[in-house]
């Protein structure tokens, strides 16, 4: 079958290229203090840049992650990099330019993970937003459900504030699910730098009735 005039063959790694320079640019307006005629010239390239890729503008159900996890081939998670199988995703996806940079990986029955945020995510005085820092876990926490074979949807989501997380230093990140019971979920995880918990969370989900589609599965090497 023949493309449509907007469906055209991707270059995906230079899909997550652009993607990247799209974070940059958020960091650079984020940190910088450019005079206004500066701003003004950045404003028209952002603008071309903006009436470029309107013609390709593609909404609704086909742009949800388990569509894109399930459907697609190619896209399921692999054990060196478990946020392949959501490349959409606010907090990991290589193709949305507002995530920060984050791994995460199996190990084992755990994940483990790393991360690094920039002042673009930033709350306190040089520490991440708290809003982050539990929007992270609820990926984390669930990326530990998906690797048992069965993911659920956030039911309670409990953040412990241990001490400030740092920006612009490695993070660590952990979580392992301890229970399944029925089609409910436990889990835990922590973020830790240098060793150190600096934030921890418990997690309650839920696995739906009717899936909504697919778990994605493991991606063969």
């Amino acid at each position: 079958m023949p493309l449509s005039e907007n469906e055209h063959p991707r270059d995906e790694t230079l899909v997550e290229a652009v993607n990247r320079e799209a974070g940059e640019l958020i960091h650079l307006l984020r940190c910088s203090e450019a005079p206004d005629e500066v701003l003004a010239e950045a404003t028209e390239h952002m603008q071309a840049a903006m009436s470029a890729l309107a013609p390709y503008l593609q909404q609704g159900e086909g742009w949800s992650t388990v569509t894109i996890a399930s459907d697609t081939p190619g896209l399921g998670w692999r054990e060196d990099d478990l946020t392949a199988c959501m490349p959409y995703s606010p907090i990991t996806g290589k193709r949305n330019p507002i995530s920060p940079p984050i791994r995460m990986w199996r190990d084992g029955d755990e994940v483990r993970g790393e991360a690094l945020f920039s002042p673009t995510y930033a709350g306190p005085p040089n520490s991440v937003h708290g809003g982050i820092i539990a929007a992270v876990f609820d990926e984390l926490l669930s990326m530990a459900n998906v690797i048992t074979g069965a993911a659920g949807f956030t039911g309670t989501l409990s953040i412990r504030y241990h001490k400030h997380t740092p920006l612009n230093r490695p993070i660590e990140l952990w979580a392992v699910c301890d229970n399944n019971t029925g089609r409910k979920q436990f889990t835990r995880g922590e973020m830790r730098v240098d060793g150190e918990v600096t934030a921890s969370a418990e997690g309650l989900f839920i696995r739906p009735v009717k899936p909504l589609g697919e778990v994605p599965k493991r991606q063969q090497d």
